[in-house]
């Protein structure tokens, strides 16, 4: 495993210049938060990837800010509208491409919306295809208030498509939709990329890695147990943390945890 920042931390700092400080600060694993239209052209994903080269770091994924509507564009019945979501996801896939990032993240359908949980299933697997197709791997992340923070849902993505059913674990959204790490891993068995990890109190979800009471030791065994040995992405809001030094200490913290050590039965 290996642990990185997203440039969200960041946020609402321009995304290039969030890079730059995290580039800065020694954070070598990158994920970029695309914040507006406007910055998901080939040039300005060649001007990121310029500056991540420029030290020696990889671009590993791309969350787009069309996310939030993810649900009402791309798991939409109105066929134009679809159309033109894909075109524009199309380009985020592209853009991810030039950074060199081998996913891109997505929230997905809403519940309540015009599709079945099966037609939402097979909606993201044609997503999943238009993304194999620029390269790049479509991540349906856990997220409250979304379909995605069912399990059953999650289960029927890895029993009808199989390995297209490709994940995002997120920790505190984990938290925010009322189950445990375990059990939401234990659903996306197989399938899990990439993670957004954060820690928490009884009094904050989302904290710095190492500030609170989450037992990495239990999670980062499960996660293994699945066969994950992707990234790990530090992930918070603005309002999370005092400054940059933050994170990196963060990034320290799980650095220097002994994965392998935990991987072995006690």
């Amino acid at each position: 495993m290996t642990i990185g920042a997203s440039t969200s931390n960041l946020y609402p700092m321009n995304t290039e210049d969030a890079l730059n400080v995290l580039l800065k600060a020694g954070f070598k694993t990158i994920e970029i938060f695309i914040n507006t239209v406007s910055e998901t052209t080939a040039k300005f994903a060649r001007q990121l990837r310029r500056s991540a080269d420029e030290y020696g770091a990889c671009i590993k994924s791309l969350h787009s800010y069309n996310s939030i509507s993810d649900a009402y564009i791309l798991f939409s019945d109105y066929a134009r509208r679809l159309q033109d979501g894909m075109a524009h996801l199309e380009r985020v896939f592209e853009s991810a491409n030039i950074m060199g990032a081998s996913f891109v993240v997505i929230h997905g359908d809403r519940p309540g919306g015009p599709l079945s949980n099966k037609e939402s299933i097979l909606r993201y697997e044609k997503l999943f295809d238009l993304g194999q197709k620029s390269g790049i791997t479509l991540l349906q992340e856990n997220v409250v208030n979304y379909r995605s923070a069912d399990l059953s849902y999650l289960r029927d993505m890895r029993n009808i498509l199989g390995e297209k059913a490709q994940f995002v674990f997120d920790i505190k959204q984990s938290r925010r939709c009322g189950l445990s790490a375990f059990e939401v891993i234990s659903a996306m068995a197989g399938g899990i990329r990439h993670v957004h990890i954060s820690d928490s109190n009884k009094s904050s979800d989302c904290i710095v890695p190492g500030r609170g009471e989450l037992d990495y030791k239990l999670i980062f065994n499960k996660l293994m147990e699945t066969g994950f040995d992707g990234d790990v992405i530090i992930e918070l809001y603005r309002n999370n943390y005092n400054d940059i030094s933050d994170l990196v200490k963060g990034c320290i913290f799980l650095q220097n945890l002994d994965y392998k050590k935990f991987n072995k039965k006690t």
